[in-house]
């Protein structure tokens, strides 16, 4: 008997809310470029795709530093 079952593979992505230096970036550019020329997890792991969902979430390595807001104009 086949079961009725979803498998869920998490996939990160670089957020754009980085502060990170140029050699970082392109260290972090080149790690999603060659995840991208990969083998994808679901055929890694042999999964069948009709029972594969890919849910995407921000990396955030290293978050921008706390800055003030100034409202310029009243409503």
């Amino acid at each position: 008997m086949v079961g009725d079952f979803q498998i869920i593979v998490m996939e990160k992505y670089l957020s754009q809310d980085n502060e990170l230096p140029f050699f970082e970036r392109v260290v972090m550019k080149l790690y999603f470029w060659l995840k991208e020329l990969s083998l994808s997890e679901e055929r890694g792991f042999g999964l069948d795709p009709s029972n594969v969902t890919i849910e995407k979430f921000p990396l955030i390595v290293s978050s921008i530093p706390n800055f003030n807001l100034k409202r310029t104009a009243d409503q």
